[in-house]
C-alpha cells in the first residue's frame, strides 16, 4: 500500500474501495491538468505547426499527380538565401522594433500594468535577413564590385528566391489545404475531455467539501455523411466532505444521443457540401498555381503577369482575357531601354564628330554659321534627351528590382545584352577607329604651314597605327557577312519570288562592296608606304597635303565598312513564322488553360448552390434517439441496468415561414444564370484575345520587314548626306568666294541622323514585341512548358510537336511591301539644293563614292552599263 493511499485512509477513515475511487478521481484530475496546462507549452507550439504542415502538404500531394498541373515544390518555407527569410524560431520570434509612443501602451494601459513577458524572446535589430547579400554569389554571378550579372535565367532565379508575390501565392495554396483539413475534421470523430475540482465552504455549518468531476469527462462526436450527428459521453462526479471525512456522493454516467434529419438538412448533398467545396477549391488553386508560374515567367521577362493567381475563396466564371495588344516590359523592356540609350549615345557621338568637320568648313568659308549652329543646337538637344533617357532607364531598373524581384533599389545590377546585341548595327570598335582618325585629322589641322619634317614623320607614324585598326575592322565584317548568309534560307522561306530576288541582289551587292573596300584598303596601304618612303625636305609640303587626303580616304573607307557591317547585321535579324488558325488556337486554349478548367468547376459550384438553397425550403423532420446508463448506489464504477434510459423522438417544423429561404433560393437561381452568362462571355473574351494576338503577331512580322527597309533607307541617307562634306572643295577663282555647301546640307544630315536613330529603335522594338508576343501566345494557349526551375523550356512559341502550331511560310503576296524608291530619285532629291547652288556659281558639286572617291556628275544621266547611281554605291 502506497503512502498516498495511507494518507487518504487516515484522513477519511473509509474503506479501500472508496479510497480507490477518490484516488482514481485525483489521478484523472492530475492527468487532465498536465495535458491541458502542463509545462510543455513551448514545445507544443512547434508540434502544432509541424503537424499542420504535414497534413497540409499531404493533402496537396494527393492531387499533385496529374502532369498537367503537377508542382515540383509547394513548400511555404522561405529559402534561407532570401532577403525575406526569418532566421529566428518561428514559434518564438523576437518582437520587431515598435513605435515608442505605441509601445508605452503595452507596458501600461489605462493605469494597469501590462504583460511583462512581451520581450522574453528579445527584440530583433532588423526585419530582413542579415545574410542575404552574402549568399548572392551562391546562385548568381557577382563580380568583385558586388554587381549582380543578370540574364533571363538568373533573373528568374532571383525572383524565385526573393519575390514576395510568389510567396503569397504559395501561402494561399497552403491555406487552401488547411481549409480541407478543417472540413475533413468536421466529418471525423472528434474527442473532447476535461475535469474540474471545486472547493465549497459553508461558514454557517462550518463544513468544507470538494466536488470532483465534469460533465462530460470524455466525449466523442461524429457527423455522418448523411447529415446525422452521433454524440457519446462519459461523466462522473465525486463530492467529498472534509469536515466529516466521508464521500457523500459518487456517481458516473455513460450517455449517447443521435439525430438524423430526413427532409431539410438531410442527405449527402448537404452533409458533404463544405468538404466538397474545399476539396474542389484546393484542386483549383493547385491548377492556378501552375498557371501562375507561367504568368510569373512572363512577368519577369516581358513585365506582364496575365493570370489571376490563386484565390482562397474559389475560382470564378469571370475570366479576364488578353486584350489582344501588349507591349514589352520586364527584363526585355529594360534591354530595349538600354539599347535605345546606346543608340542615342552613338547618334550624339556621330553628330559631335560631324560638328568638328563643319566648324573646319566654317573657318575656310564654305559653310555658313546658321548651319553650324543648327548642328550645335541639335547636339545640345541630344545631350538633354540622353540625360532623360538615362534617368528613365535607372528609374525603370529600380522599379523592376523592388516591384518584380523583391530586391532593394540600391542593389547594383548589370544586364546581359546578348539578346539585343544583334541590334547593335555599328560596332563600338568601328566607332573608336573613326574617332581616332578624326582626332588625328584635328591634330593635322592645327599644324602650321611651315611644318617640319619631324612633325610630318610623327603624323605618318600615328597614321600607320590606324592601318592595323582598319584591317581589324574589315576582318570583323566577314563573320557578319557569314551570319547573314546563314540566316538567308530561313528568311527566304517567308518571301515572295520578287522579294527573294531583291534580297539576293542586295546580298550580292554587299559582298561586292566589301570586296571593293578590301581593294581600296590595299591601295591605302601602298599609298602610306609611298608617303613614308618619299618624305624629305623637298617633298615635305606635298607629303603633308597628300597625308590630309589619305586620312580623308581612310575615314571614308572606315565609314564604308561600317555601313556594310550595319547592313549585314540588319539582314541577319530574323523571326520564326507562326501559322495558327484562330479557331484552332481557341480549341487548344480551352483544352489546356487551367483557369477555364477552374471556371467550368466554378460554374458547377454555382449550379450546385441551387440544390442547397432548395433544401432549405423543405420541412424540418428529424428523428432523434438518446439514452444513458448510470452507476448504482454511491459507487462511481458500478454501472447498473436499472439506471438506464432510452428516448426516441420525431421533430417536425412545418414550412409555414420560409420567406428568407425563398429569397435565398431565388438569388441562387439568378446567381447561376449570371455565372453562366459570365462564363460564355469569358469564352468570347478568350477568343477575341487570341484573334487579336494572332493578328498582332502577323502584323509585327510584316512590320519588321518594313522597318528593316526603313533602316536601310536611313543608312543610305546618312551615307549620302555625309558624302557631301567629304567631297573635294573646288578652289575659288581669283576674287571669288569659295564654293558654298547647299543651304540645307546640315539640315539634311541632321534629318538623316534622326531618321536612322528612330528607325533603329523602331526595328528593335518590333522584333522585341514579336518576341514577347510569341511568349504571350504560349501562355494564352496554356502550353507554356516550364522546367522545375521555372524556366521556359523552349524559348520559342513555335513547337513542331504541338498540333496546329508549326513553322511555315506565309504567303505575303496579298500584303506585299511597297517596292523601294529608285535610289537615284532619293539621291537626287537630297542633292538638289547643292546642284542648284553649283549651277548658279557655274560649278558642279561632285559627290564621292565611299569606296573609290570617284566624282559622280549629277548633271549627267546614269550610265546604262554601270546601272544607277545607287547600283554604283551598292552595299555602302
Amino acid at each position: 500500500m502506497t503512502i498516498s493511499k495511507l494518507c487518504i485512509q487516515r484522513a477519511f477513515r473509509k474503506s479501500p474501495v472508496r479510497v480507490k475511487a477518490v484516488t482514481l478521481s485525483i489521478a484523472v484530475l492530475s492527468i487532465s491538468a498536465l495535458i491541458l496546462g502542463g509545462g510543455c507549452y513551448r514545445t507544443k507550439r512547434s508540434e502544432y505547426r509541424l503537424r499542420a504542415d504535414r497534413e497540409a502538404y499531404d493533402t496537396i500531394a494527393e492531387r499533385n499527380t496529374d502532369p498537367r498541373w503537377q508542382a515540383s515544390d509547394y513548400s511555404i518555407e522561405m529559402d534561407p538565401r532570401s532577403r525575406y527569410f526569418d532566421p529566428y524560431d518561428p514559434d518564438h520570434s523576437p518582437m520587431p522594433q515598435d513605435d515608442p509612443a505605441s509601445h508605452a501602451y503595452m507596458q501600461q494601459v489605462n493605469g494597469k500594468t501590462g504583460w511583462k513577458h512581451w520581450e522574453d524572446n528579445g527584440v530583433r535589430a532588423e526585419l530582413e535577413n542579415p545574410a542575404w547579400r552574402d549568399s548572392l554569389g551562391d546562385y548568381v554571378d557577382v563580380n568583385e564590385e558586388g554587381t549582380v550579372k543578370l540574364n533571363i535565367d538568373s533573373t528568374l532565379q532571383l525572383a524565385y528566391v526573393h519575390s514576395p508575390a510568389l510567396q503569397s501565392q504559395l501561402e494561399t495554396l497552403y491555406l487552401s489545404a488547411l481549409d480541407v483539413t478543417a472540413e475533413r475534421f468536421r466529418l471525423d470523430t472528434q474527442f473532447f475531455g476535461g475535469y474540474s475540482a471545486r472547493v465549497n465552504r459553508n461558514r454557517a455549518s462550518d463544513s468544507k467539501s470538494m466536488t470532483l468531476g465534469n460533465d462530460p469527462v470524455l466525449q466523442a462526436q461524429r457527423r455522418t455523411a448523411t447529415a446525422g450527428e452521433l454524440l457519446v459521453g462519459f461523466a462522473n462526479s465525486f463530492v467529498i466532505d472534509f469536515s466529516r471525512g466521508t464521500t457523500n456522493m459518487a456517481a458516473s454516467l455513460a450517455s449517447f444521443s443521435f439525430m438524423q434529419p430526413l427532409l431539410r438538412g438531410a442527405g449527402r448533398d448537404i452533409a458533404l457540401e463544405q468538404l466538397t467545396l474545399a476539396e474542389r477549391v484546393l484542386l483549383a488553386n493547385l491548377r492556378a498555381f501552375h498557371q501562375y508560374r507561367q504568368g510569373f515567367y512572363t512577368q519577369i521577362t516581358i513585365g506582364e503577369l496575365g493570370v489571376a493567381g490563386l484565390q482562397r475563396g474559389g475560382s470564378r466564371t469571370t475570366i479576364s482575357g488578353f486584350s489582344g495588344q501588349g507591349g514589352v516590359g520586364g527584363y526585355i523592356g529594360l534591354l530595349q531601354q538600354l539599347q535605345r540609350m546606346r543608340n542615342a549615345e552613338d547618334n550624339l557621338s556621330l553628330q559631335e564628330r560631324t560638328l568638328a568637320r563643319l566648324e573646319a568648313f566654317q573657318d575656310i568659308g564654305v559653310i555658313d554659321l546658321v548651319q553650324v549652329d543648327q548642328f550645335r543646337q541639335s547636339i545640345e538637344n541630344e545631350r538633354a534627351n540622353l540625360l532623360q533617357i538615362h534617368d528613365s532607364y535607372e528609374l525603370s531598373l529600380d522599379y523592376y528590382k523592388t516591384g518584380t524581384l523583391g530586391l532593394p533599389p540600391d542593389l547594383s545590377l548589370e544586364l546581359d545584352d546578348s539578346l539585343i546585341r544583334q541590334f547593335k548595327l555599328v560596332a563600338r570598335e568601328a566607332t573608336a577607329v573613326e574617332d581616332a582618325i578624326v582626332q588625328l585629322q584635328e591634330r593635322v589641322g592645327e599644324v602650321s604651314d611651315d611644318v617640319g619634317i619631324d612633325a610630318i614623320g610623327q603624323v605618318l607614324t600615328e597614321a600607320v597605327k590606324l592601318v592595323g585598326a582598319v584591317q581589324q575592322q574589315l576582318d570583323d565584317v566577314t563573320p557578319d557577312m557569314t551570319r547573314m548568309e546563314d540566316a538567308a534560307p530561313a528568311r527566304e522561306q517567308t518571301m515572295t519570288k520578287r522579294e527573294r530576288d531583291v534580297f539576293q541582289q542586295d546580298r550580292k551587292g554587299l559582298h561586292q562592296g566589301l570586296a571593293d573596300l578590301e581593294k581600296q584598303f590595299g591601295k591605302v596601304q601602298v599609298e602610306m608606304e609611298l608617303l613614308q618612303k618619299g618624305l624629305s625636305d623637298t617633298t615635305r609640303r606635298a607629303t603633308f597635303d597628300r597625308t590630309v587626303i589619305w586620312l580623308t580616304d581612310l575615314l571614308r573607307l572606315v565609314q564604308g565598312a561600317t555601313l556594310i557591317q550595319a547592313r549585314a547585321r540588319l539582314e541577319t535579324v530574323n523571326i520564326q513564322t507562326i501559322a495558327l488558325d484562330a479557331q484552332e488556337a481557341f480549341a487548344m486554349a480551352l483544352d489546356n488553360r487551367m483557369d477555364f478548367m477552374n471556371g467550368r468547376a466554378a460554374l458547377v459550384d454555382s449550379w450546385r448552390s441551387i440544390q442547397l438553397s432548395a433544401d432549405a425550403l423543405q420541412s424540418a423532420l428529424n428523428v432523434t434517439a438518446s439514452g444513458g446508463v448510470g452507476t448504482a448506489g454511491n459507487n462511481a464504477s458500478r454501472f447498473s441496468g436499472t439506471t438506464g434510459n432510452l428516448q426516441l423522438g420525431v421533430a417536425l417544423d412545418a414550412p409555414l415561414t420560409r420567406l428568407l429561404e425563398r429569397n435565398n433560393y431565388r438569388q441562387s437561381l439568378i446567381d447561376y444564370q449570371r455565372s453562366r452568362r459570365d462564363f460564355i462571355q469569358s469564352h468570347d473574351s478568350l477568343y477575341q484575345g487570341l484573334r487579336g494576338l494572332l493578328r498582332q503577331i502577323d502584323q509585327l512580322r510584316m512590320d519588321l520587314e518594313i522597318q528593316r527597309r526603313a533602316v536601310t533607307i536611313a543608312i543610305r541617307r546618312v551615307d549620302m548626306s555625309r558624302a557631301a562634306f567629304y567631297a573635294p572643295v573646288r578652289p575659288p577663282q581669283p576674287g571669288q568666294r569659295p564654293a558654298q555647301f547647299g543651304p540645307t546640307s546640315a539640315r539634311d544630315l541632321l534629318g538623316a541622323l534622326s531618321s536612322l536613330l528612330n528607325t533603329q529603335n523602331s526595328f528593335m522594338g518590333v522584333w522585341l514585341n514579336y518576341y514577347a508576343a510569341r511568349m504571350r501566345l504560349d501562355r494564352e494557349l496554356g502550353i507554356m512548358a516550364l522546367d522545375p526551375d521555372g524556366v521556359w523550356r523552349d524559348h520559342s512559341a513555335v513547337k513542331e510537336d504541338l498540333p496546329g502550331l508549326v513553322t511555315s511560310a506565309v504567303d505575303t503576296h496579298a500584303l506585299s511591301l511597297p517596292p523601294d524608291l529608285p535610289a537615284a530619285w532619293i539621291e537626287l532629291a537630297d542633292r538638289i539644293p547643292q546642284i542648284r547652288d553649283a549651277r548658279a556659281s557655274g560649278a558642279v558639286t561632285p559627290v564621292q563614292t565611299p569606296v573609290e572617291n570617284r566624282p559622280i556628275n549629277l548633271n549627267a544621266p546614269d550610265d546604262p552599263s554601270k546601272g544607277s547611281v545607287l547600283t554604283q554605291l551598292k552595299g555602302n
